[in-house]
């Protein structure tokens, strides 16, 4: 069935010109989005927005059956890109290199990408990325599941001219040939059984796991987690063969039983071996067409780590400062407490953890002097708009327990803005007569991010120094 492609959609943005047809699956607020729906969510008035979510995917109804188009006939997907100037792929290429990256994926939200290998590919433009390296990640994360789950064998036969012993049987005309008329009654040739993991499936596995690990290398991302899987995977498949995959050998894997979980493995190997949207595998491309997996970004949760591991660098590169960056906490991995005493019976939320939080190292002690919340929004949309009540106690609530003097929020700057290299205008916080009040005043700030290759850590550098003026 043909496909037929919205495009034009933006995050964070209302479908003006009605693009998405009626009918078309959606969360019935902002706060319940889903990938599964592309992220896409309904209005009081019944109008469909896109939400923090990009890619690229099929729309559903709420049956979960596809969104044909009935005119055409044609199934309808959709084409979600950012709206700020920095790609992801780039933006996921430097928080995939963050030490800390393992630990981002490791809370209680996973992954904040999403390869869907059971669907379809989608065909677009042949000028947009596609999702090669969420897929390249992906498979060898998948390839380490079966290597330590369970490895397909298969009985083979081999055969050997051993000494002074019978393994299996005699291959008699072998046996006269290479050792009776050569006077060797000493060795016997024999042929026998064996069972040997050089597989058809273990095949393609391992040519999608150095495919993967090139697609890796050449842009640029070098995790040692991903290098330690590699090499464990590697090690397992040392005995199969390197060979070149086709169409048809797909067909020839099994798929079924002890071996469904080669299903998922295989789906990814497909995608990956398919190269950058080439139809070696699976059919003619048009010209200035490219077939694309299809994916979802969490640019909420990527915005927030990549400003993480921007600020990263940039300490890591100014030696001799005495602001470092709090280390990432997740609920499961120590994080910052509300109450001394942890009675289970309290109302109040029992633990924190903060998007960015800064500490300062003097003489010995260790204190925090700054924090900031990360918000994927702009301070003038109306969605930051719909959610400034429950962000600013958030951000509040963060400083008070931290009890440093300045705080902020981060938002990214939008394509068509022009960013004057300056931070927004600081502001002091009201802060009533009491046990809050000090000689010294807390400051509120707001901070855009220049989401363009060339100024992509100037931001960085700008809130470090308005926090070492502390």
């Amino acid at each position: 069935m043909k496909a037929d492609l919205i495009c034009g959609l933006t995050d964070w943005s209302r479908d003006c010109e009605r693009k998405i047809p009626r009918g078309t699956a959606a969360a019935k607020n902002m706060n319940g989005v889903s990938p599964d729906e592309m992220g896409l969510y309904l209005d009081s008035r019944g109008n469909y927005h896109t939400s923090g979510t990009v890619g690229a995917g099929w729309l559903k109804d709420y049956a979960g059956k596809p969104v044909v188009d009935p005119k055409s006939g044609n199934r309808k997907a959709v084409l979600i890109t950012p709206r700020f100037q920095l790609s992801p792929w780039d933006m996921l290429v430097k928080v995939m290199n963050d030490p800390e990256y393992e630990l981002y994926t490791s809370g209680g939200d996973g992954e904040f990408f999403q390869v869907k290998t059971g669907e379809d590919l989608i065909p677009v433009n042949a000028a947009e990325n596609g999702g090669e390296i969420l897929a390249a990640v992906s498979c060898i994360k998948e390839c380490e599941m079966v290597c330590r789950k369970f490895i397909r064998r298969r009985m083979d036969f081999e055969e050997a001219n051993l000494n002074g012993r019978i393994v299996g049987n005699i291959k008699v005309s072998e046996h006269i040939r290479r050792n009776l008329a050569q006077g060797r009654e000493d060795r016997v040739y024999c042929r026998y059984p064996v069972f040997t993991v050089d597989t058809t499936g273990n095949r393609i596995m391992k040519a999608a796991l150095k495919k993967s690990k090139r697609i890796l290398r050449e842009n640029g991302i070098a995790m040692q987690e991903i290098s330690r899987i590699s090499r464990y995977c590697e090690n397992v498949l040392k005995d199969v063969r390197t060979v070149s995959v086709a169409k048809s050998d797909f067909a020839k894997v099994n798929l079924t039983g002890f071996d469904s979980c080669y299903k998922k493995v295989m789906a990814l190997a497909k995608t990956v071996l398919s190269g950058a949207g080439t139809g070696d595998l699976y059919h003619d491309e048009a010209e200035g067409v490219r077939y694309v997996v299809p994916y979802t970004i969490n640019m909420e949760r990527l915005f927030e780590f990549y400003v993480r591991s921007s600020i990263k660098e940039y300490l890591k590169k100014t030696p001799g400062t005495e602001i470092f960056l709090d280390p990432y906490r997740t609920p499961r991995n120590n994080p910052l407490l509300t109450l001394k005493d942890q009675d289970p019976q309290a109302y109040l939320m029992k633990n924190y953890i903060p998007d960015i939080a800064l500490k300062k190292r003097r003489g010995g002690e260790e204190r925090y002097v700054a924090v900031f919340d990360v918000k994927y929004q702009n301070s003038t949309s109306d969605v930051c708009a719909q959610t400034r009540r429950q962000n600013s106690h958030q951000l509040l609530f963060y400083a008070l327990l931290l009890n440093v003097k300045k705080c902020g929020f981060i938002f990214p700057g939008k394509k068509t803005e022009k960013q004057d290299g300056k931070r927004m205008e600081i502001r002091e916080l009201n802060i009533q007569p009491g046990d809050a009040m000090d000689r010294e005043r807390r400051e509120y700030s707001q901070w855009v991010v220049e989401l363009s290759p060339s100024r992509e850590t100037k931001f960085a550098e700008r809130i470090l120094d308005y926090v070492q003026k502390s």
